[in-house]
């Protein structure tokens, strides 16, 4: 009888174990989750500019970031760790610049709230709002496996406002309706913006698949008639809107991440997605954005047009060689400063900075992260002023 006993306890003490670590890994995912969203937006190897950001949030207060569905935070057991990580370089996984990236990640049952009864499955970081004119950057990063869900709709971003309306500007993994091409990066802007909802395909999927994509988007937000809408993908002007914006009294928000939706229009279980996103970056002006560092001029962006030649100069240019473009005229600026250099002495300096600069980047993988870039434009600017004093 006592045996009986102390084996029944045994199991209500097992049990109760049990059932204390459940609920502690439930509260874990959900506290890494936080913790993980607290981080982005202070680490400066992932995003830039949003220190000095201060927009009010659903509470009133500072809005610090934000992941949705919300009710994935108040969930038991939580979400899981896979769903939001900062991860490493050194780890294996893909990073635009710097050693870190921001990982995302749904499951089959990734599903909260709102979503569990709307046929979706999302985890997307509201990142910041918008108002008046805005530059936005982030690149993007599909793994070689990523899957096209068609039927079904994976929204890879958008610009939603805060309410009941539909999403003004929505970035989508595959666009065209009728499916008759899957996949790749495509832009829809919401009907009673653009007269229509028909996607318009930015990168197709050979494009997305295993590399990083840089978007740059500069808008200005309006219900009139006066507003713009420019997505540059890899340095090319690739899309522009002109008119309004915005519903009048909407607050747009900027959502990355990934949000499937009319799954039942395909047979389940969904497979996994994974997207990583870097360099992800907000300012009032395209300078303040700091693009040297991935190997742009403002000068040049802004300078495009859609259909003039000018679109395609820089896009014609591999990653190496719009790095050697910009560091030449960043360098040959500091040479010719530095000595005052007359016209016929400065048309030489850029040509002989050029020159170095391209044998570097055949010789040396350095052109390729922020630091070797940084370290050659100290040594070359040093060595020119010398050479040309």
């Amino acid at each position: 009888m006592v045996g009986g006993r102390i084996s029944v306890m045994k199991q209500l003490l097992i049990i109760l174990v049990a059932g204390f670590l459940w609920s502690n890994v439930g509260f874990a995912d959900i506290q890494d989750v936080k913790n993980v969203l607290k981080k982005i937006k202070s680490n400066k190897d992932i995003s830039m500019g949003f220190k000095k950001f201060r927009d009010p949030g659903e509470d009133g207060k500072t809005n610090n970031w934000r992941v949705t569905p919300s009710a994935m935070l108040k969930s038991k057991p939580g979400p899981g760790k896979h769903v939001l990580q900062i991860v490493k370089k050194s780890d294996g996984h893909p990073v635009r610049f710097g050693k870190e990236s921001v990982r995302i990640e749904v499951r089959n049952g990734d599903s909260w709230g709102w979503d569990v009864k709307n046929d979706r499955e999302r985890v997307e970081l509201i990142i910041c709002c918008t108002s008046k004119t805005t530059w936005n950057a982030w690149s993007i990063y599909f793994p070689k496996d990523f899957e096209v869900i068609f039927p079904a709709k994976t929204a890879m971003g958008q610009f939603h406002n805060d309410g009941d309306n539909p999403p003004a500007f929505m970035f989508q993994n595959q666009g065209n309706p009728r499916g008759t091409e899957g996949g790749g990066y495509w832009i829809e802007v919401d009907v009673t913006i653009e007269g229509n909802n028909m996607p318009t395909k930015l990168l197709d999927n050979t494009e997305v698949l295993g590399t990083w994509n840089d978007i740059l988007v500069n808008a200005k937000w309006t219900h009139k008639n006066d507003g713009f809408f420019k997505i540059w993908i890899n340095g090319k002007l690739s899309y522009e809107h002109k008119g309004m914006t915005q519903i009048k009294g909407d607050r747009l928000e900027h959502h990355l991440g990934v949000y499937r939706s009319y799954l039942s229009r395909r047979p389940g279980p969904d497979p996994t997605q994974i997207v990583y996103y870097d360099e992800i970056r907000y300012a009032r002006s395209c300078k303040k954005l700091k693009l040297g560092d991935l190997g742009y001029s403002c000068e040049e962006l802004e300078k495009q047009k859609i259909g003039s030649g000018s679109t395609t100069e820089i896009g014609k240019l591999s990653r190496e060689e719009r790095y050697v473009k910009t560091l030449t005229d960043r360098i040959s600026k500091k040479i010719i400063s530095a000595n005052s250099l007359s016209e016929d002495k400065a048309k030489k300096v850029i040509k002989w900075v050029n020159k170095e600069l391209v044998k570097w980047s055949k010789d040396d993988d350095e052109i390729n992260t922020i630091e070797g870039r940084k370290k050659k434009t100290q040594s070359l600017t040093k060595k020119g002023v010398k050479k040309f004093k």
